[in-house]
């Protein structure tokens, strides 16, 4: 992305909906990382030219998905529901973002809206094993039968599944309207020319009260066996590990770290993800605690 096709994205809400619908194209092709991408497009519209064009724009994208479904020979409202799962929460956090200039309320909004969704999504449906578990054994079939390695049946990784999908899904959902927040807010920065997306990514922090319930579900969730605190687990582990990217961020920009650590970061989050999310979670809530509790004792 350079300066000229960021504005070219801002001035052209055509071509906006065709670029978002052509990036919400790209997971379904197997290319699973650019799940984030599709929402940056109108967030970053709604960052520069207000709510009613970026909804335009995702209104737009949302039809041509529902038309690339019937092309794929899948019902159009799946591709209704795909665009709202990938559209829907980077656009009200982008209107939340254009009111507020905050990223640190974008990420505790989100984090707390995924708390509640889960809390929801439980009492609404119960069990969340005996609700997924015959939608996984019909991918663990699907699975088999088009020859790939991995067998869930065998490996005993259906029940695993089914009972953490609410809060995989969850997690992976504010996470990902998190990635497409950043873009757009960086798009917006880049086109401005101001450079500020880098200062405001590197002060993220999740505050002192969501900090401290993530301690508290976090070790709520290794000493006892409820599926929903377990699930809220995962949630606060996702919102912490951003902090802790952003501190390493923050460290390099110092010059108190060598900008090597950062790569090496990214690349353990690749290969090490289990290691490298313990770490960044853990550095992320002393990170977040000093911060925050520094900023409530200093005098206003």
């Amino acid at each position: 992305m350079n300066r000229s096709l960021a504005q070219w994205l801002a001035d052209n809400p055509g071509g906006a909906v065709v670029v978002t619908g052509l990036l919400g194209l790209l997971p379904l092709l197997g290319f699973g990382f650019a799940f984030f991408l599709p929402g940056a497009v109108p967030g970053f519209v709604i960052l520069e030219r207000g709510p009613r064009a970026g909804l335009i724009v995702a209104f737009g994208a949302s039809l041509l998905l529902a038309g690339a479904m019937l092309a794929f020979g899948r019902p159009a409202p799946v591709g209704l529901i795909y665009a709202a799962w990938v559209l829907g929460p980077p656009l009200v956090l982008a209107v939340l973002l254009g009111r507020t200039q905050s990223l640190s309320l974008c990420l505790q909004v989100a984090t707390l809206a995924g708390a509640l969704l889960l809390v929801g999504l439980h009492v609404a449906f119960g069990d969340p094993q005996q609700f997924w578990a015959p939608f996984v054994r019909d991918l663990a079939h699907e699975m088999k039968q088009r020859g790939l390695p991995m067998d869930l049946e065998q490996d005993g990784l259906v029940d695993t599944l089914a009972r953490t999908l609410w809060g995989w899904v969850t997690v992976l959902t504010m996470l990902l309207a998190m990635c497409a927040l950043f873009v757009a807010r960086w798009w917006q920065s880049l086109l401005a020319g101001d450079g500020r997306f880098a200062k405001e990514f590197r002060e993220v922090r999740l505050g002192v009260a969501l900090g401290l319930a993530a301690a508290c579900v976090l070790v709520a969730s290794l000493l006892t066996q409820p599926v929903l605190i377990d699930d809220m687990g995962r949630l606060f582990l996702g919102a912490l590990v951003v902090v802790g990217l952003a501190a390493v961020h923050r460290v390099v920009a110092a010059k108190e770290m060598n900008s090597g650590w950062l790569w090496a970061t990214y690349v353990m989050l690749v290969l090490m993800a289990p290691f490298a999310v313990a770490g960044l979670a853990g550095w992320g809530f002393v990170d977040n605690w000093t911060r925050s509790w520094r900023r409530s004792v200093t005098p206003a």
